[in-house]
């Protein structure tokens, strides 16, 4: 009788080596993830106006799937999944801000420029809602990396100046997603430099 409670003992621990080397083998694998950017390398316009005012850039707008550094895929209409194993290196909303802010202060164009909480007291700022930022196939066999953004140029007193949608579509070289990325860089930067000379543009006319 006095031998029990070390039997007991020896079956439980038995068990519970079983369940730990059980719940080890249903544990998820490690998933390497390779980063990506599709931050532009846009180049300003010489004919873009000189303009005496400051900016600020507001951080853009998203819905929650493309406000995460997943790389959005469209495979048919109506569907959204993302690619396994890879991930922009920033979200979508981080990307845009910097290719315009990078873009604008190349340009030099303005007094100023910065992102919002940067510390310029600004004429005006400029928000933007990101409405597309997906790789799309469209029913074809190669995906078009498509980036379409909403944009505000908001006076210092709360006016909307000028309001416009810009739309950026480049097919991509192949369905690899090395390809699919760099698609996704041109179409950000036509949209960059789209955006920065309306905006100069549209501030320009204002003053």
């Amino acid at each position: 009788m006095k031998s029990m409670p070390m039997k007991i003992t020896r079956v439980l621990a038995a068990a519970a080596m079983l369940a730990m080397s059980a719940g080890c083998s249903i544990l998820p694998k490690h998933e390497d993830i390779t980063t990506y950017t599709a931050v532009s390398q846009a180049a300003p316009n010489p004919s873009w106006p000189q303009v005496r005012a400051q900016l600020t850039i507001a951080r853009p707008t998203a819905e929650r799937m493309l406000a995460d550094p997943r790389i959005v895929v469209r495979p048919s209409p109506g569907e959204l999944q993302v690619y396994h194993g890879a991930s922009w290196a920033e979200s979508p909303p981080e990307m845009v801000q910097r290719s315009l802010l990078q873009l604008l202060e190349d340009s030099g164009r303005l007094k100023g420029v910065a992102t919002r909480g940067g510390g310029l007291s600004s004429d005006y700022e400029l928000a933007m809602d990101i409405r597309r930022f997906d790789s799309d196939y469209a029913g074809g066999n190669t995906p078009n990396a498509v980036v379409e953004i909403a944009a505000r140029l908001v006076s210092l007193d709360g006016h909307v100046v000028a309001f416009r949608v810009f739309h950026a579509e480049v097919p991509a070289a192949s369905t690899a997603i090395p390809a699919v990325t760099q698609a996704f860089q041109q179409a950000l930067a036509k949209d960059s430099q789209d955006i920065a000379g309306w905006a100069l543009g549209a501030m320009a006319g204002a003053r």
